[in-house]
């Protein structure tokens, strides 16, 4: 049997796929905002010398680095409601699941960014009368902004990708939009390849809008 795709069905509801996508691009805004915020403190916290929470914080790194994604996403949304009663709304634990996660791994990048500055930096600072703070302030932080931009972009792509799984929760996102309207239409083949040249649109311009900033930062 010959298969004739329809593309109009696609372009006629195009409004309900734009819904969806607003969703996914909330999702990873909101996600990587926290995922930066968690995945800064860890690292300040991992170069530290409080041991403690040292440990704690290369504990919290390794646990939620071993889980997959899907695996975590649905013992929050199910399983805390089980164990103790708490019931996420689907939006809040998608956003959880990927902020925990993704901080994880960024405060690996970061780490890395901090411990690539020579520790001469840090003396001459201190030999001229700036204090700890002000040394990260001025010195530190803004060469490894340059060191973790293009891995920190990375994973704000594969973010994106990853807000896919929320919908298994029952989040409007592109995937879930998708899914209802090839499922209501009965044209999966032209929906799904939508959603597929959409994530890969916005793979290319967030990837070019990097390469843009990294380009300009090495000047």
């Amino acid at each position: 049997m010959h298969y004739t795709p329809d593309l109009a069905v696609v372009t006629e509801h195009w409004q309900v796929m734009l819904l969806g996508l607003r969703m996914t691009l909330y999702l990873a805004v909101t996600s990587m905002a926290c995922a930066l915020v968690m995945g800064l403190l860890l690292a300040i916290i991992r170069v530290s010398r409080i041991m403690p929470l040292v440990w704690l914080t290369d504990a919290y790194i390794q646990f939620f680095r071993g889980i997959p994604q899907f695996v975590f996403l649905l013992w929050l949304y199910y399983g805390v409601s089980l164990l103790i009663g708490i019931n996420f709304q689907p939006i809040t634990a998608g956003v959880i699941a990927l902020s925990v996660q993704y901080g994880a791994y960024l405060s690996e990048i970061f780490r890395s960014g901090i411990q690539a500055i020579q520790r001469g930096q840090v003396e001459a600072g201190l030999s001229v009368g700036l204090s700890r703070l002000s040394i990260s302030r001025r010195i530190i932080l803004p060469q490894a902004y340059r060191i973790v931009l293009p891995p920190t972009v990375n994973m704000w792509i594969s973010m994106l990708k990853d807000t896919a799984l929320v919908s298994v929760i029952g989040v409007s996102e592109l995937m879930r939009t998708t899914e209802i309207q090839s499922n209501f239409y009965f044209r999966p083949f032209e929906f799904y390849t939508a959603a597929a040249l959409i994530y890969v649109v916005m793979t290319l311009v967030f990837a070019r809008v990097a390469l843009v900033l990294e380009r300009r930062l090495r000047f």
